[in-house]
């Protein structure tokens, strides 16, 4: 029994994502894109923490001011974009970033905590830890470019 196109785009789709997993997996450092106080785009390299597939990821950041930086622009508008490169490969991800409160939820990143950095580690209040999750995700890999939307959480 022959595919259906449907089924046919949804591999190629399960393909694209999980080459994407493996190249982010490569990444430690990426960018992070927040939107700043007069409404324009900040990007910053920043090391991932870790990552749930392609389009989750987490990351460490310290609120040190409260009229600028990513932790206070994340607060007042959640919207973010991310990218990673490696070797000519690229992904695109448009999303939101939801900042970390639960201290539960929190303390599972304790062990990634710079100790040089952060003197109460992960119970500091200057520490935020950020969820990325994406709602759209452009890919450039192995020559093959896509754009798919995902559903928002």
């Amino acid at each position: 029994m022959e595919k259906t196109a449907n089924e046919i785009q949804k591999e190629r789709i399960k393909e694209i994502e999980e080459k994407a997993f493996q190249l982010l997996d490569r990444c430690a450092v990426v960018t992070l894109t927040s939107i700043n106080e007069k409404g324009y785009p900040r990007t910053c390299a920043i090391t991932k923490v870790r990552n749930n597939g392609f389009s989750e990821i987490y990351f460490m950041t310290s609120k040190r001011s409260h009229l600028a930086g990513k932790a206070t622009h994340f607060e007042n508008n959640s919207k973010a974009s991310v990218c990673y490169y490696l070797g000519g490969d690229s992904v695109t991800l448009i999303g939101d970033v939801e900042i970390v409160i639960n201290m539960d939820e929190k303390r599972k990143f304790d062990k990634d905590c710079d100790r040089n950095f952060f003197k109460k580690g992960i119970e500091d209040p200057k520490c935020y830890i950020l969820r990325f999750r994406a709602n759209e995700a452009t890919f450039w890999i192995e020559g093959k470019f896509r754009t798919c939307k995902y559903k928002t959480y």
